[in-house]
């Protein structure tokens, strides 16, 4: 297991919060001897930023969530770590605690109900990115089955910058796991000029770790929603299931700083350079189309 973390660590540095996006920004970076076709990416992304209920978050945060159902078939490989993210960018031109900083929120799960999460550490809250990622894993005790939609829920608090629960249902299911204390992951620098929320598909595989690069690979998500708390309650500011678009298209990313109005909100986009993600219309859990993520491993 710990062999896996590290493996896991390497994949996961480049596939998730924006890191192969911004590796130029970043001269100190040094991960550049792992060898990207050893690594494999279904991640997609969407933004939401400008409701004046989210502004006001953007200046006093608190707790949100994320929510979806997730399928996969009968030959799913065991080794594929897919899930659900939520992040708070915090922008360049006037953040609240450190400039480009991204607050990440991520949980993932594999079909034999092994949990894991990137924790963070106190020199991140010293405004430090933490380039190697720090792993908690939990086993919940369950195993899901082929051919049925589960629904994950992932909480945090954005204001203490820690993770709360994660929440699997379905199919007999209903279990919650208390992740309370744990610090959220700053794992890069974003250069985006305004803060954002942003949503995650994902589904991840390591070379190193697969047997044989056998089973399946695929990962299908529906029913995307999130929210943030707003007096007593949390209120539901995303909503998407995929049916708004056919196709995926790159985040419009321009150097050295991003305009966040050129990114269009409720819209799902490639989260990096190697994210093998599309519009799908096989399984649903409602409406006519979900989004596929595919861990598949490329040949070199």
């Amino acid at each position: 297991m710990l062999y896996f973390k590290s493996i896991i660590n390497k994949a996961l540095l480049y596939t998730l919060g924006f890191i192969l996006i911004f590796t130029s920004c970043n001269s100190d970076n040094n991960t550049s001897e792992v060898n990207l076709m050893d690594i494999a990416s279904g991640t997609s992304v969407a933004f939401v930023y400008s409701d004046q209920k989210l502004q006001d978050f953007f200046v006093q945060p608190n707790k949100a969530f994320v929510s979806g159902y997730f399928y996969f078939e009968e030959d799913l490989a065991e080794d594929i770590i897919f899930g659900l993210d939520i992040e708070w960018l915090e922008g360049v031109d006037n953040p609240l605690h450190f400039e480009g900083a991204d607050w990440m929120s991520l949980v993932g799960i594999t079909r034999k109900g092994i949990l894991w999460f990137p924790v963070g550490s106190s020199e991140i809250f010293q405004g430090t990115p933490n380039t190697d990622l720090n792993w908690e894993i939990r086993d919940l005790g369950i195993n899901l089955d082929p051919n049925n939609w589960y629904k994950m829920t992932v909480e945090c608090d954005f204001d203490k910058r820690e993770f709360i629960s994660v929440k699997i249902e379905g199919n007999g299911i209903n279990t919650t796991k208390d992740i309370s204390g744990f610090l959220l992951e700053y794992p890069n620098f974003a250069p985006f000029d305004k803060p954002s929320l942003t949503f995650y598909t994902f589904a991840i595989r390591s070379k190193e770790f697969a047997s044989d690069n056998n089973g399946g690979t695929k990962v299908y998500f529906d029913d995307i929603e999130g929210g943030i708390f707003i007096g007593n309650s949390f209120e539901t500011i995303f909503s998407n299931g995929f049916e708004n678009q056919t196709e995926i298209l790159d985040i419009p990313v321009t150097l050295p700083t991003i305009k966040l109005d050129n990114v269009n909100e409720n819209f799902w986009y490639f989260e990096n350079d190697i994210a093998k993600i599309k519009i799908n219309s096989t399984y649903t859990n409602n409406g006519s189309k979900s989004i596929e993520c595919d861990a598949t491993l490329v040949a070199q």
